[in-house]
């Protein structure tokens, strides 16, 4: 059982890190103002 918790966990993780970026997340980060992005 925990296994498959752990094994879910990891591959939540490295799909997120992998994921290809969407362009609008692309373009937010090509913004030279990015700090009105992060929701502050």
């Amino acid at each position: 059982m925990e296994l498959t918790v752990v094994l879910i966990i990891v591959f939540y993780i490295v799909f997120y890190l992998l994921r290809p970026t969407s362009k609008e997340e692309l373009k937010r980060f090509n913004k030279k103002d990015n700090w009105s992005n992060m929701g502050f």
